[in-house]
């Protein structure tokens, strides 16, 4: 009868009455707020590798804009290049000409969705060089210059324009875009054949 009097007022054999039995379903405070804040880190950290993800592929989209805006001068100078050896002005006197200001290509270009540097007029510039005295240093690329570009023998002549055989060339794009100021440049020669 005294088991059967401790089990009616709700406790079980070999329990004190009035306490709980187990632990019952549910979690604490201090283990919801440690979910939540692993949960937020990694929140944090998908959304931040998600935003440089995206300004990345900005940077590359800018770069390969500016990559196939200088290949295409490029290629239209080889174009006035070969159709100067035709023309009765003279392969030096059409590429010049062609470059110069109000020429067929003109000294700069504006690639599609490129923004000019800060105080610059255009993205891109195109550059003939005909001081054959000038310096790989001087001009930021590597063209082996100075060089001898009228086959006189010597790399003396300020201005080969008249008689060239041979024409250092940049081509350069430089532009504010997603990853700051950038540039693409590309130098070359092209030659009287």
């Amino acid at each position: 009868m005294a088991t059967q009097a401790k089990r009616s007022r709700g406790g079980s054999p070999g329990r004190r009455p009035g306490s709980r039995g187990g632990r019952k379903g549910g979690f604490t405070l201090l283990e919801v707020s440690l979910a939540m804040t692993v949960l937020l880190v990694a929140l944090m950290a998908a959304t931040l590798s998600t935003l440089r993800m995206h300004s990345l592929r900005r940077v590359n989209r800018e770069r390969v804009l500016a990559q196939n805006a200088v290949r295409s001068v490029c290629e239209r100078l080889h174009s006035l290049s070969t159709r100067g050896l035709t023309e009765p002005a003279g392969w030096t006197a059409t590429i010049l000409g062609g470059v110069a200001p109000g020429g067929e290509l003109g000294p700069d270009f504006a690639p599609a969705e490129l923004t000019p540097r800060a105080g610059a007029v255009s993205v891109g510039s195109l550059l003939v060089i005909t001081d054959e005295t000038r310096t790989d240093q001087e001009l930021g690329v590597q063209l082996g210059l100075p060089r001898d570009l009228d086959g006189d023998g010597a790399a003396t002549n300020t201005d080969v324009g008249a008689n060239a055989l041979l024409l250092p060339v940049i081509v350069r794009a430089r532009w504010h875009g997603a990853g700051g100021d950038a540039q693409v440049a590309h130098a070359f020669y092209v030659a009287r054949l």
